[in-house]
């Protein structure tokens, strides 16, 4: 399994993609409108800002920080690369979840340094003294996890968090916040209190603009000129630019967005629930904070395949586990009879 195909997508029209956690809630019509008529304005001939000013202000205000703690990336993913490459050097170590995003492994790799994880996967659970225990035993250089977690759904709670960021007062500290919005808990008010934490931020999830590849680096304020002598400049484009700050004009959209998506995931997780209570062979799923829900069963291929002879694609992790994004009301219902199909004989 290719470390891209978190990204791997189809695009065929008959083909129901569950895949990659994206938004499944076209754009508000208004909104829509209003981002079609600024491309028109924009100069092929030059170089985007490389300030972004205006989209730190809105991101600010939508975020209860100041422009000033904010940097703006090529999506997330080159937030989380610029903290690595600032800390992680040759022998140098980072330690995450397992599993968790993909990416963390891939960057720490790149930049020469070990990656160790705490697992979680078995047990599904988070106890965050051993999680210290293990970090403080590999002397490690840097912290990172996505919360709520990528791909399991495990939301740690804001004071496991607070007691890691005390127990490494002197260890760079990054939350991957991407699913944010599906959980409702942050850890942004804390960035003027622990110098020593970063959180990031997407508009690739909950804002359905996964397209645009707009992410947000969120510290305290004394990182950011650090961090952006790291940073390659002009690497969000005109066209993201100006569109992600149409959108950000309208945060009441992308709340009203993701109370919609947790109404389905809950809805989704009850009736996958059923199918695991009558099914012949063993399946097992479990609760999320994220839009997506998180499953388990020795009889992977028999779900992958049959799936997809039905035009369903989920996220195939390579061993016994799996992920479906939590798509509209009749996408689901799909996945539910497609899976009932196979399990339920």
């Amino acid at each position: 399994m290719g470390i891209y195909n978190e990204y791997i997508n189809s695009y065929d029209e008959y083909t129901i993609n569950l895949d990659s956690n994206e938004s499944y809630l076209e754009m508000d019509e208004n909104i829509l409108i209003n981002m079609k008529s600024c491309l028109n304005s924009i100069g092929l001939h030059r170089y985007p800002t490389n300030e972004m000013n205006d989209i730190k202000d809105l991101y600010a205000n939508y975020a209860g920080a100041e422009s000033k703690n904010i940097i703006v990336g090529n999506g997330s993913d080159e937030m989380i690369e610029l903290v690595v490459s600032n800390v992680i050097t040759q022998g140098k170590k980072a330690l995450s979840l397992g599993p968790d995003f993909v990416m963390y492994d891939f960057f720490v790799s790149r930049f020469g340094g070990e990656f160790k994880t705490y697992d979680i996967g078995k047990s599904m659970n988070f106890n965050v003294l051993e999680f210290i225990e293990v970090g403080k035993k590999e002397n490690v250089d840097l912290i990172l996890f996505s919360n709520p977690n990528n791909p399991t759904g495990i939301g740690i709670d804001l004071e496991s968090i607070i007691t890691i960021l005390e127990a490494f007062k002197d260890t760079t500290i990054l939350v991957d916040e991407a699913y944010y919005e599906f959980y409702g808990k942050s850890m942004i008010p804390y960035i003027n209190k622990y110098k020593n934490l970063i959180v990031t931020r997407t508009l690739s999830k909950a804002w359905g603009l996964a397209s645009l590849r707009v992410g947000f680096l969120i510290t305290h304020e004394d990182n950011i000129c650090e961090l952006l002598n790291h940073k390659i400049p002009y690497t969000v484009c005109s066209f993201s630019q100006n569109l992600a700050s149409i959108v950000l004009r309208y945060p009441e959209n992308v709340r009203n967005n993701a109370k919609q998506i947790i109404e389905q995931r809950e809805v989704l997780y009850e009736n996958v629930k059923e199918v695991e209570k009558n099914a012949a062979m063993n399946i097992r799923f479990y609760p999320s904070k994220g839009n997506f829900i998180y499953g388990r069963t020795a009889h992977i291929q028999a779900l992958i395949n049959g799936l997809e002879n039905n035009g369903i694609i989920i996220r195939n992790f390579g061993d016994d586990t799996f992920r479906i994004t939590v798509g509209s009301p009749m996408q689901n219902r799909k996945v539910v009879e497609g899976i009932k199909k196979i399990f339920c004989i």
